[in-house]
């Protein structure tokens, strides 16, 4: 034997090893599936932006029919029933707005558990060596 070739390796090392590079194809598909999901969501939220354009489109429709029948009021009810319509309709938007923006600040990546819990794996079989 010469003194540049390592010691053979035991049965236990080469599993060990065999596990480190499983888990680590397993932990880069994991890595790579989460990326995927995070462009689905981006998709995601471009629908729902568009979604929300035609929300408001229809609220607009609606507004306007709104103010149509306060035209279609007495003279004297005129400005205080526009008022109370126009905050109405900007408080329900401000409350949904902000329950959108709440829920979606509220999701973490996903699978970071899953990778955080490979990675903890690999480090372990590491440390048995």
């Amino acid at each position: 034997m010469a003194q540049n070739e390592p010691p053979p390796r035991g049965v236990f090392e080469s599993l060990r090893g065999l596990c480190d590079t499983g888990l680590a194809l397993l932990q880069n598909r994991v890595e790579l599936f989460a990326v995927q999901i995070q462009e689905e969501k981006a998709r995601l939220v471009r629908a729902v932006i568009l979604a929300g354009a035609v929300v408001l489109l229809g609220n607009m429709a609606a507004v306007l029919g709104t103010a149509t029948i306060v035209v279609l009021v007495d003279k004297s009810a005129q400005v205080p029933v526009l008022i109370v319509l126009s905050l109405f309709y900007l408080l329900a938007a401000l409350t949904a707005f902000l329950a959108l923006r709440k829920q979606l600040r509220s999701g973490s990546p996903p699978f970071s558990d899953t990778v955080s819990e490979l990675k903890k794996d690999r480090d372990w079989l590491n440390s048995r060596k």
